[in-house]
This record gives C-alpha cells, sequence and structure tokens, in this order.
C-alpha cells in the first residue's frame, strides 16, 4: 500500500459486485404480497463533464493533476470516467451508493472493501474505503464526502487519509464543463 485511499479510488478501482446474500434457513411463510418500497430518489445527481480546478484544489496527488472526467449516474450507481483515457492516470470505475460494504479491486494493487451512502442531510455522498493484508485489513483507511454546490456547477470531494498513522487531507474541486452555445440553466425554487 503505497499511497492512500484516494490515489487507489481516483487510479480507478474497478467494482466487484456486492456479495450476496446467505440463503435463508427456512423459507418464509407465504402471506399477501406486501406493497414493494419505492426505491428513494437519490438526493445529488453527479452527471455531468467535470473539469479538476487546481488552483482551488488542495493536495491534488500527480494521477488526477489535469483531469476531465465524465460521470453518469442512474439512481444510486454512478460511473466515473476519464474524457480520454489515453492520456489519463486515471481508469474508469463504478460506485454503488446504498450504505453496503463490498469489496473492490484498487489497480494492481489488491483488493478493498468500499461503503458509499448518502448523507443524512440530503446534501452530501459519504465514502469510506479500507485496504491491507489479510492481517491487517485497515492499514488504510479513506473517508470521502463529495458535495455539489447549491447552483449544481461544483463538485467538491474531500478525503482524509489515514496510513501506518498518519493522515493526509485533500480537497479535490471540480466545475462543471459548459458546453460551447449552451448556458446552465439554474435550478427552480420549490414552491
Amino acid at each position: 500500500m503505497r499511497e492512500a485511499f484516494w490515489l487507489l479510488l481516483a487510479a480507478g478501482l474497478q467494482a466487484s459486485p456486492p456479495p450476496a446474500a446467505p440463503p435463508a434457513a427456512t423459507p418464509p411463510a407465504r402471506t399477501a404480497a406486501a406493497p414493494r418500497a419505492t426505491p428513494r430518489k437519490p438526493p445529488l445527481d453527479f452527471t455531468g463533464v467535470w473539469v479538476l480546478d487546481e488552483n482551488a484544489s488542495r493536495n491534488v496527488s500527480p494521477p488526477m493533476r489535469g483531469s476531465v472526467l465524465n460521470v453518469r449516474q442512474t439512481g444510486n450507481e454512478i460511473w466515473i470516467s476519464p474524457m480520454d483515457p489515453a492520456k489519463s492516470h486515471i481508469l474508469s470505475e463504478a460506485i454503488v451508493a446504498d450504505g453496503r460494504t463490498y469489496e473492490k479491486t484498487l489497480g494492481n494493487s489488491g483488493k478493498g472493501y468500499l461503503t458509499v451512502d448518502w448523507g443524512k442531510d440530503g446534501k452530501s455522498l459519504w465514502l469510506e474505503m479500507a485496504a491491507g493484508p489479510e492481517d491487517n485489513p485497515r492499514q488504510v483507511v479513506q473517508r470521502g464526502k463529495w458535495e455539489l454546490s447549491e447552483d449544481r456547477q461544483t463538485w467538491l470531494r474531500q478525503s482524509v487519509s489515514i496510513q501506518n498513522g498518519k493522515t493526509k487531507e485533500s480537497t479535490l474541486v471540480f466545475r462543471r464543463r459548459v458546453e460551447a452555445g449552451r448556458t446552465p440553466t439554474p435550478r427552480r425554487a420549490a414552491r
């Protein structure tokens, strides 16, 4: 584990599916079908093309420098990929924001366990990655918080990494790239 989690996350995690639940010992008795719960709508949508603002960011890792990311989000599933993979040191990744912990492959350096969920404030996404050898699976721990500005034009990614008792903080500021000829439409206030 040569770098903190953010480098691992930024360098392209590849998601393994969440582990399947163990089979129940005995099937539940049949009762009248309960109505299905409607999945809650995520409070934020990170979909867009985002350009790293290095001047506004702090402790930018070398692989993240000059990043332009394409983000697609469908419900709680978020896909992040570099706009120009040939020039980028970042691999594509996918995360699932459902509060469950699942295993992720960390580039060539092994595996880790990621938990992602929406903040109770309804304005943030929280991530925690733990990685390390079998005898110390939390050798590297990183906690992150993602937020969007009120106008949805700035994406703030804050992280704190703890490795071997040392702490490192990072703040990445991304600006939404607006296509030529298009003006962003401000969100209307709820009435």
